[in-house]
């Protein structure tokens, strides 16, 4: 059986691939594709975020190159990418991953959450604990609805995933604070001022210690079960401004409310019974969140009650015929939920996936 560890070791040789090639790959950036046709540049479609114009945009980190250029699929590796999907569902190159952008010391960038900040930039989780380099919030500077370039804001996270916005605090998860396999996990969410973003002195985050010994930044800490050493994911913030958190490995969310000031008045269990929660969207029109089960293959509207109610599942496929294929992140236009296949496949009985395929696919379902 594939264990964990391989394919993270997988990833790093294949991300060294992405970093070789970052700057040689030419994009057509005004050609378009189907969501049930993506190119090669989108083989791990990740996280979400609707920009200023209602256009969705996604990241891509390409965990998948390796072992697609193993099963002669690829015969390069695909730099990491950020796509867009207009409102006639066509898919665009949005923004593709430049050789400044990449981090010095691991020489790569992984894409992972993103979500519009209220300057109307991008916001996006850098993650590197598997690569050595230094985990960053990375700002896409937008001009038009354009990404111009990219800025560092914050650093020293360590498995940044997930970006919210509630006013003008951004929440970042960091699904692997520490970890012994099998025993427990400890993550978390950092809570961080847009004023503190600065390209000029990125934010220093200082390493995780304890409990009672961390960045001041540290806004809620949570600890699982260390099955799969996957803790804090998925974020979301409702209407009424309460923040959602999904832990992977315990298949739950969480629920922080506020004080006036901001600061947190408490966390809660706020719904529990998914296998491995993913990404997480809240939807005004229908006052709801919606979110994926990576392992299950599924994907689930949640009620501002904590109820939740299946909208699709299905058994192992390739994605094809709107199928779900390891299904990343969920978000809702126009009564149309959007979920990216991620692909992943980790190798544990619990998961449906069992391996990283072709075609490259994003399914909608319909949710009226």
């Amino acid at each position: 059986m594939k264990t964990l560890n391989k394919y993270t070791n997988l990833l790093s040789v294949m991300l060294t691939i992405v970093a070789l090639s970052a700057c040689s790959q030419t994009v057509l950036a005004q050609q378009q594709y189907s969501l049930q046709d993506l190119p090669a540049q989108f083989n791990s479609p990740a996280s979400f975020s609707l920009d200023s114009d209602n256009n969705i945009l996604f990241t891509s980190p390409n965990l998948h190159n390796q072992t697609l250029v193993e099963q002669g699929v690829l015969t390069k590796a695909a730099a990491p990418t950020i796509g867009l999907i207009d409102n006639k569902n066509q898919v665009s190159v949005w923004y593709k991953f430049k050789q400044q952008d990449l981090e010095p010391n691991s020489g790569v960038v992984t894409p992972m959450g993103i979500a519009k900040g209220p300057d109307g930039n991008i916001y996006i989780a850098d993650m590197q604990l598997w690569f050595g380099g230094e985990s960053r919030l990375l700002r896409v500077n937008v001009i038009d609805g354009k990404a111009i370039d990219v800025d560092v804001v914050a650093k020293g996270f360590s498995f940044p995933n997930a970006v919210a916005w509630r006013g003008n605090d951004v929440f970042i998860s960091d699904t692997v604070l520490s970890t012994e396999k099998g025993i427990s996990t400890k993550s978390g969410v950092y809570k961080l001022r847009i004023d503190e973003l600065r390209a000029e002195n990125p934010l220093q985050i200082s390493k995780y210690q304890s409990k009672n010994n961390h960045d001041s930044h540290l806004f809620e800490i949570f600890e699982s079960d260390g099955s799969l050493s996957f803790g804090a994911n998925g974020l979301a913030v409702d209407g009424q401004g309460n923040l959602y958190t999904g832990i992977m490995e315990d298949g739950t969310i969480y629920k922080s409310t506020f004080n006036e000031d901001s600061s947190k008045l408490e966390t809660t269990l706020f719904n529990k019974g998914l296998i491995a929660s993913d990404g997480i969207q809240w939807d005004a029109p229908s006052n709801a969140l919606y979110i994926t089960d990576l392992f299950d293959n599924a994907v689930y509207r949640i009620d501002m009650n904590g109820q939740a109610t299946l909208l699709a599942k299905n058994g192992n496929t390739d994605g094809s015929n709107n199928m779900l294929d390891a299904p990343g992140e969920v978000i809702v236009r126009g009564g149309i939920a959007y979920v990216t296949n991620f692909d992943a496949a980790f190798g544990t009985p619990t998961m449906i996936n069992t391996k990283p395929d072709t075609p490259f696919t994003i399914s909608i379902v319909p949710i009226k």
